[in-house]
């Protein structure tokens, strides 16, 4: 070989070199690019999208290095804060259902854009379920006087089963409702019946709360079931851009927007929440921010009282969990007073305020309901 071919075959293995590390290259400077425009990007304390806070840059110590919090709080830190994560969730989404993923960060695609909370039997509580049910039956038993109810909400998944994917495992929800109606008897309210004929209404697509279609409908099956005359309420649009907890979970671009309703003829003199005060049962500044839901008396509480000026002579005690902010505005016309115990939040006594109370109610989704361990606050003296 002559210095001519000698030096060509030189190029050419310098040339294939170069080839072999452009991939390298430009997979090291996007790298470097990310971690660039995360040092200069401002950190985020909360991701609207997720719904969650993030973590921000942790305190290095020499407790937390060698306890290992650091190290996951760091790591933690650059998954939360890296640039243009919002844009990487939704692409690592795509990916996953172009993929045929069932589900995504345990929430299942269902039919036409509906999105279901993932509870399986192996992650559904059976022991604490029937635990609580037991706490709300000893409660109820404490105030004999009183008409005390109970309504359990079934879960979407149950109601739309046809929507879910093709055997998407289903914890049973059958069961549950039976052991409820064994354990309360006729102190339940059962909805089901209610809520099935227009099932796909009763449930917004993209969260995990009923509709104010499906609160009224509750709504009139609790009249049906206390001798109540159902009240006419005229619901009014608030926001036709909502997307819920379970899009926060999904993130995908293409999700549907639901649409969020208001009983605006809901009137009451006060409301007030853990010493904020009010003059109306919706917070149209949620209107403002990524959770519609929380129109519905701004979010949760301790301990909410309401005035409702209705001059009935009548007071209600509710022990509820998020499902029932939507249901609450279609009691104002049948009760003076309606105090609003959340036990997640609550620490005081709850009999005291039964005692001033007519009538209980209290208002769970089944699987809020199951895995909620403040139950036993009911009885506690």
């Amino acid at each position: 070989m002559n210095d001519s071919q000698k030096g060509g075959a030189r190029l050419m293995k310098s040339e294939h070199k170069r080839r072999e590390l452009a991939p390298l290259l430009a997979i090291f400077g996007i790298l470097v690019g990310l971690a660039l425009a995360s040092l200069l990007t401002p950190e985020r304390e909360f991701s609207p999208n997720e719904n969650r806070y993030l973590q921000l840059k942790p305190s290095l110590t020499w407790t937390t290095l060698m306890d290992g919090t650091f190290t996951q709080k760091a790591e933690d830190y650059v998954a939360d804060q890296i640039a243009l994560r919002d844009r990487w969730m939704e692409a690592s989404s795509l990916v996953q259902r172009a993929a045929l993923r069932l589900e995504i960060n345990d929430t299942w695609l269902g039919r036409d854009g509906r999105y279901f909370a993932k509870v399986t039997p192996d992650t559904f509580d059976s022991a604490q379920y029937e635990k609580n049910l037991a706490q709300v039956k000893d409660f109820f038993d404490a105030n004999p006087d009183k008409d005390c109810r109970m309504m359990m909400v079934p879960t979407p998944a149950y109601m739309l089963r046809d929507d879910l994917p093709a055997n998407a495992p289903l914890f049973d929800a059958e069961g549950c409702f039976d052991t409820l109606l064994d354990t309360m008897g006729g102190q339940v309210i059962d909805l089901r019946t209610a809520l099935l004929p227009d099932a796909a209404n009763m449930y917004y697509r993209t969260d995990h709360h009923w509709t104010t279609e499906g609160a009224l409908t509750a709504y009139q099956a609790w009249c049906a079931a206390t001798g109540h005359t159902p009240q006419d309420w005229q619901l009014e649009t608030a926001s036709t851009c909502f997307r819920g907890t379970l899009y926060s979970k999904v993130l995908l671009p293409d999700s549907p927007y639901d649409t969020v309703a208001i009983a605006s003829d809901a009137a009451i003199r006060s409301m007030d929440c853990d010493g904020e005060v009010s003059d109306s049962l919706y917070s149209l500044a949620a209107l403002e921010e990524k959770d519609h839901y929380k129109i519905f008396m701004g979010g949760n509480y301790a301990k909410v009282v309401i005035d409702t000026g209705a001059n009935t002579g009548k007071s209600l005690l509710v022990v509820k969990d998020s499902f029932a902010n939507s249901f609450l505005p279609f009691l104002v016309r049948d009760y003076d007073t309606i105090t609003v115990l959340d036990l997640r939040f609550y620490r005081e006594g709850v009999q005291p305020l039964a005692d001033q109370a007519d009538d209980v109610l209290v208002l769970y989704e089944l699987t809020n309901f199951a895995s909620d361990k403040n139950l036993y606050k009911l009885n506690k003296t």
